[in-house]
C-alpha cells in the first residue's frame, strides 16, 4: 500500500445528516434542505438519500421536489450550522496529514504521505478517519483511496453512503473498465453524444484510441480523455488556505422588475460584500455581478480596477454602473448577486498615490463606526435610506 496516499473524503447529504444530528425524530424520513423561505420558488441544497429515492437531487427547484416527493421533510438551510460541523470535520483531517486541499464544505483532498509512521498504513488511517469523524460528530463520511486524485474521487463515491473503497495501482484498470463514460470529469452530455457517435459508451472503448487520434478528434479534451481514462492524473493536492473572493446573492420571493427596488437589493447586497471585506481586512480590485431571470437563465459580469477598495458606496457605485451599461434589467430577474476578488491583505495593499487620501481616511473613519454599531446592535440596525426601497414581502 506504499503508493496508496491520496483520499478523497465525502460527506453523506451533509446538510441533511446535520439535521438528523440536531432533529433525530426525523431519521431515515425524506428530508429536503433547501430555500424553503422562498415558498416553491427556492432549489434544493441536499437531499438525504431517503428522498433521493423518489428522484430529489440538489439544484432542483423546490417545486419539482414537492412533485415527486410530497411528503417530504423541507427545512431551510442553516450555513451557520453546517460551517460548525464543517469545521469540526476538517479539524479532524488536519489532524491526520497538514496536506488537506479543501474542495468544499463537505469535500476535501488529502495526501497521507509520510503520515503513516504516526497512524498506520493508509487504509488504517482511512478507517481512523471514518471512525473519528463519526464518534466526534455523528456523521458518516465516504472515503476513496488511490494513487491519485481522480481514482480517490471516483472512489470515493462508489460505495455511498458510509463508504470504504480502495484502489490500488493493480486494480485500476479494472476499477475503470466497465465505468459509463460520463464519469470521466470533463465529459459532459455534449461530450458524451460524441463519444456515442464512434462508439464510445463506457471508459473500455476509449483504450483502443491513441493519443494522437483522441488529439485530433477533441483537442485537449481529447488529450485529457486519453489519460484519464487510463487512471493517470498527475495533480497535487494543494492547500489552500486564502479567500479567492466575497460574495452576497438573494433570491426573491416575487420576480423583480422595479428598479428603485432592485437598486436597493444591489445596496443591501453590497453593503454585506462590504462588512464581510472589513472584518477580514480585506480590499478587492474586482467586483462582479449575477443575475437570474425568471427563465432560470444565469448571466455574469465584472469589472477590474487597478487600486483596491472595500467601501459601499464604490462596491454599489460599480455593481451599478455594470448592470446600467449592459442593460441587464431588461426583464423580470429573480436572483440577484454582488462580490469582490482579486483580494489583497489590508497590509500588503499598494497605496496610490494620486488617491485623495483624506477623503478615503475619512471613508474609512465612517465604516469603522458603522460597522461597529451593525456588531452591537445587528446588521440592520444601522443602513442608507437607499434600502428603504425594498418592499415588505411578508
Amino acid at each position: 500500500m506504499d503508493n496508496l496516499h491520496i483520499i478523497h473524503a465525502d460527506m453523506d447529504a451533509f446538510f441533511a445528516e446535520v439535521e438528523r444530528i440536531d432533529n433525530p425524530e426525523i431519521e431515515g424520513k425524506a428530508v429536503i434542505i433547501g430555500g424553503v423561505g422562498l415558498g416553491d420558488r427556492g432549489v434544493v441544497s441536499t437531499a438525504s438519500y431517503e428522498a433521493r429515492k423518489y428522484g430529489v437531487h440538489s439544484a432542483m427547484p423546490i417545486a419539482a421536489a414537492k412533485k415527486l416527493c410530497p411528503d417530504g421533510i423541507y427545512l431551510p438551510a442553516r450555513h451557520k450550522r453546517y460551517s460548525q460541523m464543517s469545521a469540526e470535520i476538517f479539524d479532524i483531517l488536519t489532524k491526520y496529514t497538514p496536506l488537506v486541499e479543501k474542495i468544499s464544505i463537505d469535500e476535501a483532498f488529502l495526501d497521507i504521505k509520510g503520515c503513516e509512521r504516526l497512524y498506520g498504513n493508509s487504509l488504517q488511517i482511512a478507517e481512523k478517519i471514518k471512525d473519528d469523524v463519526y464518534s466526534q460528530t455523528g456523521l458518516k463520511i465516504s472515503i476513496g483511496l488511490s494513487v491519485n486524485k481522480f481514482l480517490a474521487k471516483l472512489a470515493s463515491d462508489f460505495d455511498k453512503p458510509d463508504g470504504l473503497t480502495v484502489v490500488p495501482a493493480e486494480d485500476i484498470k479494472n476499477f475503470l473498465r466497465d465505468l459509463h463514460i460520463e464519469r470521466i470529469w470533463g465529459v459532459g452530455s455534449k461530450f458524451k453524444k460524441s463519444l456515442s457517435e464512434i462508439g464510445v459508451n463506457y471508459v473500455k472503448d476509449i483504450w483502443p484510441y491513441s493519443l494522437n487520434e483522441l488529439e485530433n478528434l477533441f483537442g485537449k479534451s481529447g488529450v485529457k480523455l486519453y489519460y484519464l481514462s487510463r487512471g493517470i492524473d498527475e495533480r497535487k493536492v494543494e492547500v489552500r488556505n486564502e479567500i479567492k473572493s466575497v460574495s452576497h446573492e438573494e433570491t426573491f420571493f416575487d420576480n423583480l422588475s422595479d428598479y428603485s427596488e432592485i437598486m436597493a437589493y444591489l445596496f443591501k447586497l453590497s453593503e454585506k460584500v462590504s462588512f464581510r471585506l472589513r472584518e477580514n481586512n480585506f480590499y478587492g480590485k474586482t467586483i462582479f455581478i449575477k443575475i437570474r431571470y425568471d427563465n432560470f437563465n444565469t448571466i455574469s459580469r465584472q469589472i477590474s480596477f487597478k487600486r483596491s477598495f472595500n467601501s459601499t458606496d464604490e462596491i454599489y457605485k460599480f455593481s451599478k454602473k455594470l448592470i446600467d451599461n449592459n442593460n441587464l434589467l431588461d426583464k423580470e430577474i429573480r436572483l440577484l448577486g454582488v462580490g469582490v476578488s482579486g483580494l489583497v491583505d489590508e497590509n500588503n495593499r499598494q497605496l496610490n498615490l494620486f488617491e485623495d487620501n483624506k477623503g478615503d481616511s475619512e471613508k474609512k473613519n465612517l465604516d469603522k463606526v458603522v460597522d461597529n454599531l451593525k456588531r452591537k446592535y445587528g446588521f440592520n440596525s444601522i443602513s442608507k435610506a437607499r434600502k428603504l426601497f425594498i418592499k415588505d414581502k411578508k
